[in-house]
């Protein structure tokens, strides 16, 4: 179970060994902290430090975020003792190992964004035709790039990653473009990063700062070390390893839901905001956005003959990841759906 604070006047607090959830200095909940999965603390709520400490005892990650979706801290009990798998994926980098695991990544999120346009093409296939072409068509455009990303050889990552980079690109490029013709009228050109202009692009922010909150748990657990990516360059202060990860799942977790958003008008222009130049959700809008992707986490997916949640999924992704590195797989295969 997670557990959202949000909003100005909420209060994360303890009593005995108890967690309380205070909202104008009412207590309007209380929880075991061995419900809990994990404490997302958004907007402006707050939590005391024995409320911390209890979490921690439990094991239970909490993340603050703001009101981008980008986490600007997160709480975990101590470092997991796993020498020989951090060991294993620093020389990666050096070896043919690195290479896989990012084509690996890059695939799964090409035929992930593949499928999603597919899905969205053949529900369009009556009501919009023209529309349905153009996404089955950029959902093909995206799949004749994969025998080139996996004819790349070489033997560094370091080497090829700027080729393996283009190719994702390219791919980005088709699928991108394709969607902007179901967000017509929403202000959204292409796909921008942390300072959002447009509601897509803010909601899009916001649900990829929660699922790298969830991946970098995955990551944490499996042993792994969250800054030494494959796919994305190191660089101070930047999660690399968790960004490789997640990009398996955007596609069908957070995109495929922003679409869903705006199709069955749950959100409306009006339920956003310019501040200081970043467009944002107002806070009715985030707290509906959190419910509904809060309760895609707990959705189960089959992948690999087994039904998993996607907070689950991650889990399994991340320990694949540790097991390749440490040899006890022949190779890693990244998480993708057919459409």
């Amino acid at each position: 179970m997670r557990l959202v604070i949000d909003g100005f006047g909420k209060f994360l607090g303890r009593k005995g060994e108890t967690i309380v959830v205070k909202e104008d200095r009412k207590i309007v909940a209380r929880l075991q902290p061995q419900e809990l999965e994990q404490v997302i603390i958004s907007g402006k709520g707050t939590i005391s430090t024995d409320a911390l400490r209890l979490l921690a005892e439990h094991g239970v990650d909490v993340l603050i975020v703001d009101f981008r979706g980008e986490v600007k801290a997160r709480l975990s009990s101590p470092e997991m003792r796993t020498v020989s798998t951090r060991k294993e994926q620093y020389l990666a980098y050096g070896d043919r190992r690195g290479i896989e695991i990012a084509k690996a990544v890059v695939k799964a999120k090409l035929k992930n964004q593949s499928a999603v346009l597919q899905t969205l093409a053949k529900k369009r296939l009556e009501t919009a035709p023209p529309l349905a072409e153009k996404l089955r068509s950029a959902a093909m455009e995206i799949l004749e790039l994969l025998p080139a990303l996996e004819a790349l050889r070489g033997e560094k990552v370091e080497e090829m990653r700027e080729r393996i980079m283009n190719i994702e690109g390219r791919g980005a490029q088709f699928y991108w473009e394709a969607l902007s013709r179901i967000f017509e009228g929403w202000g959204f050109e292409e796909r921008t990063g942390r300072y959002a202009h447009d509601p897509i692009n803010a909601m899009l922010n916001y649900g990829y700062g929660i699922l790298l909150g969830e991946v970098w748990r995955a990551v944490h657990y499996a042993g792994l070390d969250p800054y030494g990516g494959f796919l994305h360059a190191d660089r101070p202060g930047k999660p690399s390893l968790v960004l490789d990860l997640m990009e398996e799942f955007r596609p069908h977790l957070v995109d495929k839901m922003v679409v869903g958003m705006v199709s069955k008008r749950m959100v409306s222009k009006e339920d956003f905001e310019i501040v200081d130049g970043v467009c944002q959700m107002k806070e009715k809008a985030r707290r509906l956005y959190l419910q509904e992707l809060l309760g895609r986490l707990e959705e189960e997916v089959r992948f690999e003959g087994l039904r998993l949640t996607w907070g689950r999924l991650f889990f399994h992704q991340a320990r694949k990841l540790a097991k390749f590195l440490r040899g006890e797989l022949d190779k890693y295969e990244g998480f993708w759906q057919r459409w």
